[in-house]
């Protein structure tokens, strides 16, 4: 298959597109669009391809650009969620949890065990994420998509690259900039749920016992109102910048500081930047420097918490009127919640005393740095070397007050009645500490020629690069009954220490190192400037596979034809730019081969053997090691234009793609003779085939009015499309914790697609009858994305809205769906509910039984969403100096369009990657916030 389309390939022309998001307000408003200024700087870009950059105009690979104003449009903690809906084929699911990550997928999902997260590298700093990097800083986010474009980074680039380039000094006086917002919280939107009269009504119907619960409580709690609360931001830039005629700086210091909606969660977020530039021996030596050190505190709260505010009810007071905790605990007599009732009615914790005796702190300290040497050996030969490195140092704390918590589920009980029913143990409280440290480092070293021979262009690129990466340990230690204190940091939980109770446990854990080593190179050419070509080849070896299967060759070739520079389009005045492209490529996927190369030992067996058969204690393989396990590897054809007409002002790109991730990983159930649990093997083939659209329209009426309007559209198809072995049988996932699963990897689906049982009707009783198998009822991840960017500038005025929407994707409504018996309602299920005379109704009859997984709960998951509104004013010159004073509010998520029914349908669960987690089920999740901010930007 691979030589197959390997030879194809040499046959196409071109790549994918250049995708260009809609442009900021424009720097002069001199600027002539029928001149295409605009147009022809745009062009000119550099834009970064890995181990080079090339511009704009001359690229052939499917590269996604943006830039540093549209990147601090959407504030945000994270960059990468603020670029959510301003790059096609680029799907970000946001997560408002203070100090969370969003999840990103470049072109679908090709793998199911297999790493799944693109490599970020920041100023030739290889990384698994951002960092902690401040968006202010970042001057461009360049994103690799296509294969013709990551083959030169192999086996890292097989989910997709970012790269990251931050900002510089320029040549001329220092430049002072300050940044600075402040802005309020609030959940986006709710959901109506059933008060005290309803809820008494809906569970008295259930139970069939009319006058179980009272109708008229003394009780009605908002338990989500209780645990919620308008959370806040702030955030504080500065940098200061230059450059000289042998030298330029960068240094920013910046503070993000977030109070979350749910009470008690707060992220606080600390960075100093310095980036330099020196120019030696006559300017033929470059030597660039570059650290970013961080530092981030973190207070999570239990995720559950919005769960159990959703499923208890409001009969349960927040506390007794004795001061206790409230629990579900009914006293028959009188049909009141009561904590000297003797009947619990469900099994849902108090939310408020679950947040009051949450107790975590974490601290995380990452810093990463690069040294780059650039040595000019002749006017067309230069020699790079780059080192980059990151070092994070994590710990943190979680204090769980036992006794507390179950005093706090027995409003009955007392400090002796917990001593009485754990007489050989009555622990008080448990305090957990961690430590953990981690660390990776890239070298890259590489030789780049370029030169013109009169109408030539060639620029060759060759080298090598050492990756090593999963340096890591962890530290894990727990005490039993620690004295209260007021700082959990600092405690001493030495043997010694008298003040501790002697018992602990402790754990201590490293991983094995990966390594891996690679020989690239790359060959641009043009001819012209219209005639483009670039191929590129990376030979590369990982250490986690076994030795036979270690290296891999990774191949591309691109080309492209910019047809508007030919002669025979001299009288086509309508078209000011074509360019048509294509390419191939292969990358592959390494992130595979650590654990499961490993033979592991599992303890706990008996065999008998021996004289008289006597039992002795041993161990078991569970699973068998395929010695032939290795690489996944994502192969793509990808097809594109770009274009420009009416003058420049209407311009955009079209691409097609079609990608294979063959030897996907599986778990196979062979026969337990040979394992007695499956084994994971190469046996899957998963493809994903898509379209991406990009279009922006750009002009100016009259001298003072600029306007824009820009927008991308993207189509996946994604399906685990061969399964090699007979024997891959049910891979289930998607836990409701309630015995019920959601998801399975079927062959000709989706992955993570939502296999249930069917709904077909109601029986006698008012009750679901159900298909006798389960069926696909679609799955979480969309089919089509889009983003929508539109702006003006008005003298000092600017404006611009930016809005993102998904489709064609189903979300499971877990919380709805995660009963056990009398748990609250939503108000929407009293309107229509199944009676002998409403044989047809939406909802059946009352009941308290565990739901079975169903096409009940799925839902539509589209959406579109406004993510942020922005209005700007800049103050005119106040004095010579100041270069800038911009004053403006911005709504941050200010309106969702949806038929979802839960809280937000943008639902990140376990990072949005693994396709049987909690993905796409909104299940203990932090709801989307709606947030308004002013700012401050000052300029000198």
């Amino acid at each position: 298959m691979r030589k197959k389309l390997l030879s194809i390939s040499i046959l196409l022309i071109g790549a994918a597109s250049f995708a260009q998001v809609p442009p900021t307000p424009l720097d002069s408003l001199d600027a002539v669009f029928n001149d295409s200024i605009f147009f022809k700087n745009e062009m000119e870009e550099v834009v970064l391809i890995g181990y080079g950059t090339r511009k704009a105009g001359a690229i052939t690979g499917s590269v996604a650009q943006v830039k540093a104003a549209d990147i601090v449009r959407t504030p945000a903690q994270s960059a990468i969620q603020a670029i959510q809906g301003k790059a096609a084929g680029v799907n970000i699911v946001t997560n408002d949890e203070p100090g969370g990550q969003p999840s990103i997928r470049i072109r679908g999902l090709g793998t199911i065990i297999g790493g799944r997260e693109p490599l970020y590298v920041i100023d030739g700093i290889e990384t698994s994420g951002l960092n902690g990097l401040n968006p202010n800083d970042i001057a461009t986010i360049d994103i690799l998509k296509d294969a013709s474009s990551l083959a030169i980074y192999g086996q890292k680039g097989s989910n997709g690259v970012v790269l990251i380039t931050t900002k510089k000094g320029k040549v001329g006086d220092i430049k002072v900039s300050y940044d600075g917002y402040y802005g309020q919280k609030f959940i986006q939107r709710k959901v109506d749920l059933a008060n005290s009269y309803d809820f008494a009504y809906y569970n008295n119907s259930a139970l069939g016992f009319p006058e179980y619960f009272r109708f008229e409580q003394p009780y009605d709690t908002d338990w989500l109102d209780e645990i919620t609360d308008t959370g806040e931001m702030i955030s504080n830039s500065i940098s200061v910048s230059g450059a000289g005629e042998n030298a330029s700086y960068y240094f920013g210091a910046s503070n993000y500081k977030e109070k979350g909606i749910l009470n008690g969660t707060s992220y606080e977020r600390t960075n100093v930047i310095s980036k330099n530039e020196f120019k030696l021996l006559d300017d033929k030596l470059k030597i660039n420097t570059f650290f970013n050190l961080s530092t981030d505190k973190n207070s999570p709260k239990p995720l559950s918490a919005f769960t159990n505010a959703y499923k208890q009810a409001p009969i349960v007071p927040v506390r007794f009127s004795n001061g206790r905790w409230g629990v579900p605990i009914l006293n028959k007599d009188t049909g009141l919640a009561d904590p000297a009732g003797n009947d619990k009615f469900n099994n849902v914790g108090n939310p408020v005393a679950q947040l009051y005796y949450f107790n975590e702190q974490n601290k995380n300290t990452t810093l990463i740095g690069s040294v780059n040497a650039e040595l000019k050996i002749l006017d067309y030969l230069k020699f790079n070397s780059n080192f980059g490195a990151t070092a994070n140092w994590s710990k943190g704390y979680t204090y769980t007050p036992t006794r507390d918590i179950w005093l706090s589920q027995n409003p009955t009980q007392d400090i002796q009645d917990y001593i009485t029913r754990n007489p050989n143990n009555p622990i008080i409280n448990t305090l957990q500490q961690r430590r953990g440290t981690s660390y990776r480092w890239n070298w890259d070293n590489y030789l780049t020629f370029s030169k013109y021979f009169g109408n030539h262009n060639v620029t060759v690129t060759a080298g090598l690069s050492r990756t090593t990466f999963n340096v890591n340990e962890f530290l894990n230690a727990s005490r039993q009954d620690v004295p209260v204190q007021s700082n959990y940091w600092s405690l001493d939980l030495a043997s010694y220490n008298e003040e501790v109770a002697p018992g602990s446990i402790v754990q201590n854990t490293t991983s094995t190192p990966i390594v891996s080593v690679a020989y690239f190179g790359r060959a641009e050419y043009d001819y012209k400037g219209k005639y483009l070509f670039s191929a590129s080849i990376r030979r590369e070896g990982v250490s986690a596979f076994q030795p036979g299967n270690r290296f891999e060759v990774f191949p591309s070739v691109s080309a492209g034809w910019i047809i508007t520079d030919e002669d025979f389009m001299d009288n086509v005045k309508f078209l000011e730019h074509l360019k048509i492209r294509g390419g191939y490529g292969e990358v592959g996927n390494g992130y595979t081969g650590n654990s499961l190369n490993q033979l592991l030992f599992r303890a706990g067996v008996n065999y008998p053997f021996g004289a008289g058969q006597v039992i002795q204690p041993g161990s078991l393989v569970p699973y068998q090691v395929d010695p032939n396990l290795t690489w996944e590897t994502m192969s793509e054809i990808d097809f594109g234009f770009d274009f420009a007409t009416l003058s420049n002002r209407l311009t955009g790109s079209v691409d097609y793609y079609s990608r294979e991730t063959d030897n996907v990983l599986l778990p196979v159930a062979v026969p337990t003779v040979i394992s007695p649990e499956a084994v994971i093997l190469n046996s899957g083939l998963v493809t994903n085939t898509g379209v991406e659209v990009t279009l922006k329209w750009q002009d100016r009426i009259g001298d003072e009015f600029n306007y824009w309007v820009g927008g991308n559209f993207s189509y996946n198809k994604n399906e685990l499309k061969e399964v090699y072995s007979e024997f891959f049988g049910q891979y289930t996932g998607g836990s409701l914790g309630n015995g019920q699963w959601t998801k399975q990897v079927l062959q000709g689906e989706a992955l993570g697609s939502f296999y249930v049982y069917d709904v077909t009707g109601y029986n006698s009783d008012g009750f679901f009858t159900y298909s006798d198998e389960r069926v696909v009822a679609g799955s979480y991840i969309p089919k089509y994305t889009y983003g929508i960017n539109l702006g003006a500038t008005y003298k000092n005025i600017d404006f611009s809205v930016d809005a993102y929407g998904v489709g064609g994707n189903k979300i499971y409504n877990g919380k709805k769906a995660q009963r056990f018996g009398g748990e609250n309602i939503e108000t929407a299920y009293l309107d229509d509910f199944w009676t002998p005379s409403t044989p047809n109704a939406e909802n059946p009859r009352p009941n308290n039984d565990v739901p079975r997984a169903s096409t009940y709960y799925i839902e539509k998951g589209d959406f579109l969403r406004i993510n942020n509104i922005t209005l700007g004013y800049t103050i005119p010159n106040l004095f010579e100096g100041l270069d800038k004073v911009r004053l403006y509010v911005t709504a941050v998520n200010p309106f969702l369009f949806t038929e979802y029914t839960g809280y937000s349908p943008e639902v990140v669960g376990d990072g949005g990657a693994n396709p049987l987690g909690s993905a796409g089920i909104e299940l203990d999740a932090y709801p989307t916030n709606r947030t308004f901010l002013f700012g401050l930007n000052v300029g000198f």
